[in-house]
């Protein structure tokens, strides 16, 4: 299985979106290892090693996944910060850009 098709399932294991934060990733697992612990109830054990399979993947590509600490990358990120340079540092009134 090729590296996105992994990532890609993993992601709708846990029941995430396109687009996801780390902190969504860690929420969305505790929620659903919390409601399959095999405590739980009956025939969760193939449920949680699934949630555990795809919290690893996920983990795994975030972990090497590299980053970028350019001034460039990070404001593109920082949506106020993008938000400032678009209409309050440029003359967008008057149509210059």
């Amino acid at each position: 299985m090729k590296k996105f098709e992994l990532i890609n399932r993993a992601r709708k294991i846990l029941g995430l979106g396109e687009e996801a934060c780390w902190e969504e990733i860690v929420q969305r697992y505790r929620e659903l290892t919390k409601k399959s612990h095999p405590d739980k109830g009956k025939n969760t054990t193939e449920k949680i090693k699934k949630i555990n399979w795809a919290y690893d993947i996920l983990k795994d590509y975030y972990l090497h996944y590299p980053l970028s600490f350019r001034k460039e990358d990070v404001e593109k990120l920082d949506l106020e910060e993008r938000l400032k340079k678009q209409f309050w540092e440029g003359d967008w009134l008057s149509g210059k850009k």
